[in-house]
């Protein structure tokens, strides 16, 4: 199959880092693969370094004709057989593209649990241009059809997204807590995401804060950026915290960074699907999340980890807290997670139903001609 991943989004985060994984992982199977994003963004400069034919060029507006003419030339020029959208940008000027081209499956993905606008570019724009709809978890889906009374459910399909375990199975090579003269046994609490609002930073600083009020010697490990990283700085001042709290930034290494850490902490407002998640379930760590969005369809409460309300930053810190109070416990939710990986959510398991249902369009598409 020859095909093209669509994607406008100007900043870096768990739907474009599923966007390269997928990308290499069906070039692999020997599909013909090509991106087209923005110029000079972080996606952009990603895929160049992992050699994923790439196209750029300046985007403006959902209809714009200069950017459906462009995109049609370039499905063409490919033989694209099949574009996957990303969110509703992408499957308008892309699905536009795609119908003036001739014979191209086009498939928007939904990555976040935002309900479809009932307004009429919104009906058009999925029951015209958009062959199928791809959910990436069953609240994403239902949230899709909340306010869609005219989409059809049964044309949305929920993929999970999945990745590859092994890079977590292997030996640690990296030992944050030699590096900053800890003792092996130090807890170490992980969050990793972009510093804001949305990842509910407040309350994991207030649950971690309250640790330390016990007497607790755990350390918050936090891998990301964001604008809320002066406010962590000036938190960490004024709580006696500046020597506790590690801010690594942007890491390549998340699986090394999954290695290390006791836990994981994701207490999230709303998520696009949590990936994060699966990679410290991937290494045998329990993980700490709130009752939103995906998460629960990932994390069982009480079997790989803790899911407690959100915002609640006592509820929080009482889950770290379990964890870190019985490290029996904290092992055998670890290893759940992992086997709950690997049975339900490895890469192969996702490419496999991904590229199925690219196949079945291709050929319904072939079909009516």
């Amino acid at each position: 199959m020859r095909i093209l991943f669509a994607n406008t989004i100007q900043m870096f985060g768990g739907g474009e880092v599923w966007m390269l994984r997928t990308l290499t992982a069906l070039r692999e199977r020997g599909h013909a693969v090509h991106l087209l994003c923005r110029p000079e963004t972080e996606l952009a400069r990603r895929a160049q370094a992992a050699q994923i034919p790439l196209f750029t060029f300046p985007i403006r507006g959902d209809f714009g004709p200069l950017t459906i003419l462009r995109t049609r030339r370039l499905l063409k020029k490919l033989a694209i057989d099949v574009v996957l959208a990303n969110m509703d940008k992408e499957l308008r000027f892309a699905g536009l593209a795609a119908r003036l081209a001739g014979g191209v499956a086009v498939i928007p993905r939904r990555g976040v649990d935002y309900p479809l606008k009932n307004q009429i570019h919104y009906r058009w724009s999925y029951n015209h241009l958009a062959h199928r709809v791809v959910a990436n978890s069953q609240a994403t889906k239902n949230a899709l059809l909340r306010n869609a009374p005219w989409l059809d459910p049964n044309r949305v399909e929920v993929i999970y997204n999945g990745l590859d375990p092994q890079p977590f199975l292997t030996p640690r090579r990296l030992d944050l807590r030699g590096q900053w003269g800890l003792g092996p046994d130090t807890p170490l609490i992980g969050f990793v995401g972009q510093l804001d609002e949305r990842k509910g930073v407040h309350a994991l600083l207030s649950a971690f804060a309250g640790l330390k009020d016990r007497n607790r010697d755990a350390h918050l490990v936090m891998v990301g950026e964001g604008p809320l990283r002066p406010l962590i700085l000036e938190f960490s001042c004024t709580h006696q915290l500046h020597e506790r709290i590690h801010l690594l930034g942007f890491r390549d290494d998340i699986d090394e960074i999954m290695k290390n850490i006791t836990m994981l902490v994701l207490p999230s407002l709303w998520e696009g699907f949590g990936i994060v998640l699966l990679e410290a379930m991937a290494a045998a760590k329990p993980v700490v999340t709130t009752a939103v969005s995906s998460m629960p369809e990932i994390v069982l409460d009480r079997l790989t980890g803790r899911v407690v309300p959100v915002q609640d930053a006592d509820a929080l810190a009482q889950a770290m807290e379990e964890i870190l109070n019985d490290p029996d416990r904290a092992q055998r939710w670890g290893q759940n997670g992992r086997k709950r990986v690997q049975e339900h959510f490895t890469l192969e398991r996702m490419i496999d139903r991904y590229q199925r249902l690219f196949q079945e369009q291709i050929d319904l598409l072939h079909a009516r001609r």
